[in-house]
């Protein structure tokens, strides 16, 4: 909730100072050019972060479909989707859906972020270490011993 707030009012403060200097120049006062455009840059802000956030939780759900179901589950428990089959658990699924169900996924992304980022981690200092490996076995590093 706190980086929504955050991206949506840093975008309103930007386009409101923009759109004040603009209309400052042209009209000599700024003051209804900052009021409309802030209004017009906490919208888009506020969209452009919720698009965002739907893009990486459809990501994730192709990617891991079951850890995605588990903390739809936890989080709405009296939606049914511990119930789901493996098959509508996929992004073209969801992409019709309604905005609440598309809030649900978000949500759900959300709390398994630190799942997901462990994961990451681990993908990452597996393939570290196999670059690591094959780097010693041609004889461009040499390995330490511990």
């Amino acid at each position: 909730m706190f980086r929504s707030m955050f991206v949506a009012s840093s975008t309103a403060a930007l386009v409101g100072l923009a759109t004040a200097a603009a209309a400052g120049i042209l009209t000599g006062s700024g003051g209804l050019g900052f009021l409309l455009g802030s209004c017009v840059g906490f919208v888009g802000g506020s969209v452009h972060y919720y698009r965002q956030c739907l893009r990486q939780a459809f990501v994730s759900l192709d990617e891991h479909p079951s850890l995605m179901q588990l903390h739809l589950a936890y989080n709405f428990p009296w939606l049914g989707y511990q119930h789901m089959r493996r098959c509508q658990l996929r992004s073209e699924n969801w992409r019709g859906g309604s905005f609440a169900r598309q809030g649900n996924l978000i949500a759900a992304w959300m709390s398994a972020s630190g799942a997901l980022d462990e994961i990451h981690d681990r993908k990452t200092a597996l393939i570290l270490e196999a670059i690591v490996k094959q780097e010693a076995a041609k004889g461009l590093i040499e390995e330490r011993e511990e």
